[in-house]
């Protein structure tokens, strides 16, 4: 989908670790690092030692770390992203046609206001610069920066500022390598602290208590799919050796597949060529759903009893390739989505389930017995 490509883009390597439950934010001031206190100045050397030694990488230079009270973080944090509201315009049509988006919101405002409220942290490859929320020596900003610290490592080995393709799912399966290697490196800090810290840490988690309001759930869904999924991807993949996970960042993955299923990618098993199937007008977007998009897909029957959670997980992990593309309709968008599965039975499955969907939105259809076609118009 397209927006995963925005969202890569927008939020390559953020530190998120709480989406829904945004961090705790430090007092209006101090207000930079000039501010920051001596221990937190401190402790960047140390939690540079802590990445090298657990990461296996050594610096090659130094990295320019700024520590930032809310509002001043907030504003580089501005400047660094920025949206793009014509593509998430378009990304919202495609997603309320595929029922996983209730009307058409402005994504762009809902989510910049998501990222306001829970990035606590981003390093920005393009100007080497890594910026923590927080002035404060306290575990709960400490963690951050040692997550970041290991987006900084990545880049300057294996350069995370890369342009990948926006019709398939290179950018959100790089992005879970990346953030899910940052994590596991994170954890691995977390879990040498002592229960005070942790425990400070929980409490930071839990301070603010929950989303500014209007928050679509699909964008949660986006947001922390590479968080959620990448630290066990990564942790599947360096069981093989160092050299193992070093050279996923030379070529990585490139379908959500893949990392749900570290034992794909470990083998070398990429989604199968799937043509994409034609549009009934000009077409504005086109891409690959996905495992993880067809899961959000039955994730909806699911949460309306339609299907059971084996069924959902029984046809997801059949996915074995797609392609879709979106054009507008009138006052509609029609999405229209060619699937191939693992086999007849897992493509009966679908069939059953997509027939399902389209009983609750009209304007669907679902033909064919291998590969499907499935449109459906909102």
């Amino acid at each position: 989908m397209r927006l995963t490509a925005v969202l890569a883009a927008f939020l390559l390597v953020a530190c998120t670790p709480a989406l829904g439950r945004p961090q705790a934010k430090p007092s209006a001031a101090p207000s930079s690092t000039a501010a920051a206190d001596a221990g937190l100045l401190a402790f960047v050397p140390v939690a540079e030692k802590f990445v090298e030694d657990h990461r296996g990488l050594k610096f090659k230079t130094s990295v320019k770390v700024t520590f930032l009270a809310d509002a001043e973080f907030n504003q580089e944090l501005g400047k660094t992203n920025g949206t793009d509201p014509t593509g998430y315009a378009t990304e919202a049509k495609v997603l309320h046609a595929l029922g996983l988006l209730d009307g058409l919101p402005d994504l762009a405002q809902a989510e910049q206001s998501l990222q306001d409220s829970s990035v606590i942290g981003f390093y920005d490859p393009k100007t080497k610069q890594l910026f923590v929320r927080g002035v404060e020596a306290k575990a709960s900003v400490r963690h951050v920066l040692v997550h970041e610290l290991t987006h900084a490592l990545q880049d300057q080995w294996f350069s995370i500022d890369r342009t990948l393709s926006n019709e398939d799912e290179s950018e959100i399966a790089f992005r879970t390598l990346v953030e899910g290697d940052a994590v596991r490196i994170e954890n691995e800090y977390i879990s040498v602290l002592s229960q005070a810290d942790k425990s400070q840490i929980q409490a930071a988690n839990n301070a603010q208590g929950g989303l500014p309001p209007g928050i679509p759930d699909i964008l949660l869904e986006l947001d922390s799919f590479p968080y959620q999924v990448g630290p066990s991807f990564t942790e599947a993949v360096i069981s093989r050796g160092q050299e193992r996970l070093d050279a996923a960042f030379t070529t990585p993955p490139t379908s959500t597949a893949q990392v749900i299923h570290p034992d794909l990618f470990l083998a070398g098993r990429n989604p199968a060529s799937v043509d994409f199937p034609a549009a009934n007008g000009t077409v504005i977007d086109k891409g690959v759903l996905g495992e993880f998009g067809l899961d959000l897909i039955l994730e909806r029957l699911y949460s309306r009893g339609e299907v059971t959670r084996s069924e959902v997980q029984a046809i997801a992990s059949n996915w074995a390739g797609d392609r879709y593309i979106a054009w507008d309709q009138g006052s509609q968008t029609c999405v229209r989505t060619r699937f191939l599965m693992g086999g007849p039975q897992a493509t009966a499955g679908l069939v059953g389930v997509l027939r399902k969907f389209a009983g609750d939105h009209p304007d669907t259809t679902v033909e064919g017995s291998g590969p499907v076609l499935f449109t459906a118009c909102a």
